[in-house]
C-alpha cells in the first residue's frame, strides 16, 4: 500500500465531486465548479473541515450574489440561521466561524464575508459585525476580540522535502500568493477601517507553514516558522514572514541534510503548533522519536495532534498507519494535510478526548503499543472574568483537570500489556503533591495502575535553583 495514502479520508468518488463557488457568475446563488488542483493541497482539507468545498444556498444556510471589486478579487456574503454554539467544542463547519471570529458572549456572529481572488479561489472569510457591535467604546474589541481567516497561503501543491523542484514549486506560487495579500489587505481596510483603527491586532496573523527537522540519531527536533512571502522577489517584510530573514530562511531551506529527517507542515487557523520555547517541548518530541522499544509494526495513537507534528515523527517508527484524535476539526484536518505532505499513512478522527463522557471508547476494541499526547495544562481555577472562550480553551486549558481524568479512566483499556504512554503537562500542586501525576498513577480510580516517571526541567537562577512548569511523564503498567 503506498505509503502517502491517508486512511478513511476521501474515496475517488468523493474527491470528483468536489465542487467550489465560480465567481465569474453573477446570479443570486453562485454555481459550483471542479477545480481539480484543489484536492491537491492544503485547502481542501481545510475548506472541507469549514464546509467551504460547496457554497451554496441551502436550508438554514443563505447566500447573496456575488459582487465584483476592481482589484479582479469578489466578494460573496453568507448567512446562517443558526446562532453560535452554546459550547466551543461543539463546533462544526461553519459554526467554527462563529466560535473563533468573536467573543461568543458578547457577539453571535451570523454573516461572513467570503473573498475570492481573481481565479475563484476563497483567500479570506471576514466576520460582518452589527454596526454597534463595539457601541461607543472602540476599547470593546479587546473584549470582543475579531478575527478573520486567511486562506491564501494554503493553495500549494507542497513538494515533499528534498523532491526535485521544490524551491522552485514554492517560488512560482509566491507572486500569486503577494497577489491575494494585497487584496485581502485593501478588503480589510475597505470594510474594517474603524475596527482596525481601534483594534490594530485585527490584521495580526502567524506565518502559516513550519519546516521541521529531526535528527535521525539523536531525535533532536528544530522547526522554523516560514510565510511563502520570503520566496517572492521583493518579499513584503513583517511579523507574519517568519522566524528568520527571508535571506537566512532560504540559505537554511537549500541546505542538504541527508543526516536529518524534514518536512513542511502547514498551521491551520486556530491549531496549535508545538513550539521549541521551552525544553519540556523539544524533549517531548525527542521522546516521541526515540522514547520506548517499538516494533516495527507498532500502533501508536497520537491524541490532540495540533498541526501534526509529533504524528509525523511517530510514523518515521511504524509501518503501521499511525492514529490520531483531536476535539478541534481544524487539527484533524491540519494532520491530514501533514500527512499527505509528509507521505504517511494516518487514520484521523474528531473527537472528544479518548471515551465519551460515560467512560465508552472512542476506539472500541482497539489497543495500542503506545499512547501520545502533548496534553491540555492542567488549571486549578476557571478562567478569568472577560475571557473569550474559543476552540483553542479545549487544549490550552483543562480547568478542575476533566480533560486529564478522563484520559487518565479510558488509558487502562487502550494499551497494550506492554504498552507505554508518554504526556506532556503542567504539574497542579496541591499541598506538595503533583496532582496530574496522581490522577495519572491510579488511573483516576484510587489504586495504583501505572508506574509513573516524571521528568522535570532545571533551569539555573540565582540566588536558588528554580523549576520549568511544564513537565514529562511517562507511564507503564504498575508491576
Amino acid at each position: 500500500m503506498p505509503r502517502n495514502r491517508i486512511f478513511g479520508v476521501f474515496s475517488p468518488l468523493a474527491i470528483a465531486a468536489v465542487l467550489l463557488l465560480n465567481p465569474t457568475f453573477a446570479a443570486a446563488a453562485p454555481v459550483a465548479t471542479l477545480d481539480s488542483e484543489i484536492v491537491k493541497t492544503p485547502a481542501y482539507e481545510l475548506l472541507g473541515a469549514l464546509d467551504l468545498l460547496h457554497v451554496a444556498p441551502r436550508e438554514g444556510l443563505r447566500v447573496e450574489p456575488k459582487i465584483a471589486r476592481p482589484d479582479g478579487s469578489s466578494v460573496v456574503r453568507i448567512e446562517l440561521d443558526a446562532k453560535a454554539p452554546p459550547e466551543p467544542f461543539s463546533a462544526r463547519g461553519l459554526s467554527i466561524l462563529q466560535v473563533e471570529m468573536a467573543n461568543v458572549k458578547l457577539i453571535s456572529l451570523q454573516s461572513f464575508d467570503l473573498l475570492y481572488n481573481g481565479g475563484g479561489r476563497l483567500i479570506a472569510v471576514f466576520p460582518v459585525f452589527p454596526d454597534d457591535a463595539a457601541g461607543k467604546k472602540p476599547l470593546k474589541w479587546e473584549e470582543i476580540q475579531p478575527k478573520f481567516f486567511d486562506l491564501s497561503p494554503y493553495y500549494l501543491e507542497v513538494p515533499r522535502s528534498g523532491d526535485p523542484g521544490e524551491l522552485e514549486r514554492w517560488t512560482a506560487f509566491a507572486p500569486g500568493f503577494k497577489k491575494d495579500q494585497a487584496a485581502i489587505q485593501a478588503f480589510a481596510e475597505e470594510r474594517h477601517k474603524a475596527l482596525i483603527a481601534a483594534y490594530p491586532n485585527f490584521l495580526a496573523n502567524r506565518p502559516p507553514y513550519r519546516l521541521h527537522e529531526v535528527d535521525a540519531a539523536t531525535g533532536d527536533w528544530t522547526s522554523h516558522d516560514f510565510s511563502p512571502m520570503v520566496f517572492s522577489q521583493s518579499p513584503v517584510l513583517g511579523p507574519g514572514i517568519g522566524d528568520m530573514e527571508p535571506a537566512d530562511f532560504l540559505r537554511f531551506f537549500k541546505e542538504s541534510k541527508p543526516n536529518r529527517h524534514r518536512t513542511v507542515i502547514p498551521t491551520f487557523p486556530t491549531v496549535y503548533a508545538l513550539y521549541n520555547l521551552t525544553p519540556a517541548e523539544l524533549e517531548y518530541l525527542r521522546l516521541v522519536s526515540k522514547k520506548f522499544d517499538l516494533p516495527s509494526d507498532a500502533k501508536i495513537l497520537v491524541v490532540g495532534p495540533g498541526t501534526g507534528v509529533d504524528t509525523w515523527i511517530a510514523s518515521l517508527r511504524t509501518k503501521q498507519p499511525v492514529v490520531v484524535i483531536g476535539i478541534n476539526p481544524l487539527e484533524v484536518a491540519n494532520t491530514k494535510a501533514a500527512a499527505r505532505i509528509a507521505g504517511f499513512e494516518v487514520r484521523a478522527l474528531v473527537g472528544d478526548n479518548v471515551a465519551d463522557e460515560k467512560g465508552n471508547s472512542r476506539l472500541p476494541g482497539e489497543r495500542f503499543d503506545a499512547v501520545l499526547w502533548s496534553m491540555p495544562a492542567v488549571w486549578p481555577e476557571g478562567f478569568p472574568e472577560k475571557h473569550a472562550p474559543s476552540l483553542s480553551d479545549v487544549w490550552d486549558g483543562d480547568v478542575g483537570a476533566i480533560v486529564l481524568k478522563r484520559f487518565a479512566r479510558a488509558l487502562p483499556g487502550l494499551l497494550k500489556p506492554d504498552g507505554h504512554a508518554l504526556l506532556w503537562n503542567i504539574p497542579s500542586v496541591v499541598d506538595g503533591r503533583d496532582i496530574v501525576a496522581e490522577i495519572l498513577e491510579t488511573a483516576d480510580t484510587g489504586k495504583k495502575v501505572f508506574d509513573v516517571e516524571v521528568q522535570r526541567f532545571v533551569k539555573r537562577a540565582r540566588p536558588k535553583q528554580e523549576w520549568y512548569k511544564d513537565q514529562l511523564y511517562t507511564l507503564s503498567r504498575a508491576r
